[in-house]
């Protein structure tokens, strides 16, 4: 306590003045001690005031003791113990005050290092409460844990959200983390408490439950800092986390955007190359090899390139792949087309029954067993391990003019949605260069025909013309050699020779004339009752002399019973001509056979010939318009034939089919419904 200086030396005076009292009241009781009160008093000075009134009233003490001695002694004035005294007295009350100066001091000194370690005790605890304050209302996820086991000491709020309000404070990270989580952050602690060095994670995926009972996964920033004690021991662990789920997503979706508009770039210079490629031959089975290697490796592992063909089969034009060490596979790959009437399950197929594109994002073992055309079939893919598939039927004007086949296996990549859009526009432009080639090829044989049939019936044309001219002109020099009358036999012959001329005129004009009918749709038939026997017999009988002269004789079976039906009779003896005058052309002077027979619906009529016969490559299209089996140099004739003959019995609601080998002759049946059933055509 601190007073001012006047009243220190009042204090001291006030206990000079007591002592001196006590001395001069108590001294006869205290002759061996006189100097007791006056100790006190420099006591009480020192302690109050310090050295200046401790001094003051050491200093009146003396002249107390050296006025007042004398009075109390008889003889000497001053005895040599009296001044003895008086030394020891002054070093005593300087020895006293120094101790009471320097208590003094100590006490202060002590009593403001107590009040510093209060105030400094008060500031610890109010920053303490604001750092708990601090770490309870922060936006970050705070966590503190204490010892080897991770207990947690603090938990945030938010933290605590995180975790599901679990109770987390006294228990270890792996009792209070949920399970799929706690042995990755008891880790890291681990880690981090061992090594002494913190831990520092960006974008951490963290499952976490939500409040159905499921969980999540969303990212946060980790920091693990080791918190040391006195010794510098880690003692425990600060465990800060600050959620950027949104910035994670923001950042991947924007990753996938770049990919995909990546992917997009790419997409559109493959389309732009695959475009070139398909435009730069009308050769569809190169161009479509050329195709497949630019899908791989770019966008497929494997690529399949399918080819619809006439008789309604598949042919497989490409296997392209990625790895060079697949190539026996390739191989194999290579007899396993799609085929309509196979596994239902095995992808190309699938994709063309159902008439549409196919995606298959994740192609499992089981449906890879399950998809197989055959054992075989099952080991090649199984060898091949397809994981992800897309099939595109090439398809123009709903017409399949094949499949496009491609998937992955080693890279891993699954397919989607995006993928198949890219794939349909790929095979839409496929299809379209495939139709361009097949009409381009269609117009080169259409070309090709005009030309042939042009010198063809050019030269039909003057195989009459020229005798009846022969003739004429005979006729002519006849006349101007003979004055009178040409004899009978003369002119029947002449007008024998230009009467069977003109009818072959007449034929080859009439026969052109029905192909233009039929072209325009402008073919009647007049249906009317009929009997097949009796029309045959007749149209036997009237080429029975031609057919004797090539030595290729008729024979006629089943023709002894009617046979009735509802046919055009005109039309239908324009049939049995075609094919028997057909059958003579061809025979080669062996004999001909006609067979007839009926039914309770149909009647059936077989004209079978032993000539040249007809090679397999060319019987699907011999009933085509200006097609021909064998060289316009050996065997004349427009090619219409058997293309009149086919639209007439169709056009009568019958079939006619051909039956041939080559070097052993043909046989050709027609079957003709004996209802009316006709139709125009």
């Amino acid at each position: 306590m601190k007073t001012s200086a006047v009243g220190q030396y009042s204090v001291a005076l006030l206990a000079f003045g007591i002592a001196l009292f006590l001395e001069r009241v108590l001294g006869v009781f205290m002759a061996t001690h006189p100097f007791l009160f006056f100790y006190g008093a420099v006591a009480i000075a020192g302690w109050w005031g310090g050295w200046g009134p401790a001094l003051m009233n050491t200093a009146l003490s003396l002249i107390s003791f050296s006025a007042f001695f004398p009075l109390g002694h008889q003889g000497d004035w001053v005895r040599p113990s009296d001044v003895v005294s008086l030394g020891i007295f002054a070093m005593l009350s300087l020895l006293v005050t120094k101790l009471n100066v320097s208590l003094r001091q100590t006490n202060a000194e002590r009593a403001l290092l107590l009040e510093r370690e209060r105030a400094a005790r008060s500031e610890a605890e109010n920053e303490r409460a604001r750092l708990h304050a601090l770490f309870m209302q922060a936006p970050a996820h705070i966590a503190l844990f204490r010892g080897p086991q991770h207990i947690y000491e603090l938990s945030n709020p938010p933290n605590n959200e995180l975790l599901g309000h679990r109770q987390l404070v006294g228990r270890t990270v792996r009792q209070a983390v949920p399970t799929a989580e706690a042995e990755v952050i008891a880790s890291l602690l681990d880690r981090v408490y061992t090594s002494g060095e913190p831990f520092v994670g960006r974008e951490m995926p963290i499952r976490v439950p939500r409040s159905d009972g499921g969980e999540h996964e969303v990212y946060f920033n980790l920091v693990y800092q080791p918190t040391r004690n006195s010794q510098g021991q880690v003692d425990g662990i600060a465990g800060f986390g600050f959620d950027v789920t949104d910035l994670a997503q923001a950042r991947q979706r924007a990753e996938a955007l770049t990919a995909e508009l990546r992917h997009g770039e790419e997409r559109l210079r493959m389309l732009a190359e695959a475009g070139a490629t398909l435009a730069s031959s009308l050769d569809y089975e190169a161009t479509l090899k050329n195709m497949a290697r630019l899908a791989v490796p770019r966008l497929a592992d494997w690529c399949f390139v399918d080819v619809a063909m006439a008789d309604g089969t598949f042919k497989r034009v490409e296997v392209a792949h990625a790895a060079p060490e697949d190539a026996p596979l390739a191989e194999r790959a290579r007899g396993f087309t799609a085929v309509l009437a196979g596994n239902p399950l095995h992808p190309p197929t699938q994709a063309l029954l159902r008439g549409e594109a196919l995606i298959i994002e994740d192609f499992t073992d089981a449906r890879l067993e399950a998809s197989g055309h055959s054992v075989e079939h099952v080991s090649i893919m199984r060898a091949i391990r397809p994981r992800s598939f897309v099939i595109v039927p090439l398809v123009v004007r709903e017409r399949t003019m094949g499949v496009l086949t491609c998937f992955t296996t080693h890279s891993g990549r699954h397919y989607t949605n995006i993928d198949l859009s890219f794939f349909r526009e790929l095979a839409s432009r496929a299809s379209l260069s495939m139709e361009n080639a097949r009409l381009y090829r269609e117009a080169q044989e259409a070309i090709h025909l005009r030309d042939e049939f042009l010198s063809i019936a050019s030269h039909e044309l003057k195989t009459p013309l020229t005798p009846l001219s022969l003739k004429l002109q005979s006729l002519s020099r006849e006349l101007s050699r003979t004055a009178g009358m040409l004899p009978r036999p003369l002119v029947e012959s002449y007008v024998e020779v230009g009467s069977r001329q003109v009818k072959k005129l007449s034929e080859l004009v009439n026969t052109l004339l029905d192909v233009s009918r039929i072209a325009s749709g402008r073919l009647r038939l007049d249906a009317v009752e009929v009997d097949l026997a009796a029309l045959v017999r007749e149209l036997v009988g009237r080429h029975e002399a031609q057919a004797v002269r090539m030595g290729s004789p008729l024979q006629l079976e089943g023709a002894d019973v009617p046979i009735i039906g509802w046919w055009d009779r005109l039309r239908l003896e324009q049939v049995v001509m075609n094919l028997v005058d057909n059958a003579i052309k061809y025979g080669q002077g062996r004999p001909i056979h006609l067979r007839l027979a009926e039914g309770p619906e149909r009647a059936r009529l077989t004209v079978r010939d032993e000539g040249i016969g007809i090679a397999p490559e060319h019987l699907p299209r011999i009933f085509g318009r200006f097609e021909r089996a064998v060289s316009d140099r050996h065997y004349g004739g427009l090619g219409l034939g058997l293309y009149i003959t086919r639209t007439l019995v169709e056009a009568m609601s019958g079939t006619v089919r051909v039956e041939s080998l080559l070097g052993r002759g043909s046989t050709f049946t027609v079957e003709l419904p004996r209802a009316h059933h006709a139709r125009d055509s």
